[in-house]
């Protein structure tokens, strides 16, 4: 799902690490003065025994608590990147919730605005119409006024019918 690498979470990963490689060098270490010890005891002579013995317990007692604490610290360790697991999980769920959300809202914002568009050009293409009736009738007024058949009184009436739509042709569009 991520396509490159998080500097935060490569950052965690280096600090886990370098600790991981630390105490894996405790360990050896404690080791490696265990064998020292235990190869200096084989060459003592019987005199000198119960000094080195008591040195061997002390390290082997050292070593002990080391390895626990070792183990331990991995315990904490492993239950916190489990924790911290659980919560990316659930991150990265609510993300693609949100983006689902997001696509969704914008294809309905895109159809909304098609649908204004639509309404838009029909609404224009009715005012076109309208001016064109309106400009028709306009012809056969004058015509009629010309001819002299019909009444002032109904050339008036049809006079302020043409100019009461084309108030309100201008009032629509505005």
């Amino acid at each position: 799902m991520i396509s490159r690498p998080d500097p935060i979470k490569s950052r965690l990963i280096l600090h886990y690490l370098a600790k991981a490689a630390k105490k894996y060098q405790e360990r050896e270490n404690a080791r490696t003065r265990l064998s020292a010890q235990l190869k200096q005891l084989k060459k003592i002579s019987t005199n000198t025994l119960q000094k080195h013995l008591d040195e061997l317990e002390r390290r082997i007692t050292e070593t002990v608590r080391i390895e626990n604490k070792i183990l331990k610290a991995q315990s904490k360790e492993d239950n916190f990147h489990k924790d911290l697991k659980g919560k990316i999980e659930i991150l990265e769920g609510k993300l693609s919730k949100y983006m689902e959300t997001k696509e969704a809202r914008e294809k309905r914002i895109k159809e909304l605005e098609e649908k204004v568009s639509e309404k838009k050009k029909k609404k224009h293409e009715i005012a076109l119409d309208i001016k064109e009736a309106l400009h028709r009738m306009e012809k056969i007024y004058a015509e009629a006024k010309q001819s002299k058949l019909y009444p002032k009184k109904d050339l008036e009436r049809i006079r302020k019918r043409i100019s009461s739509l084309k108030a309100k042709l201008k009032d629509s569009k505005e």
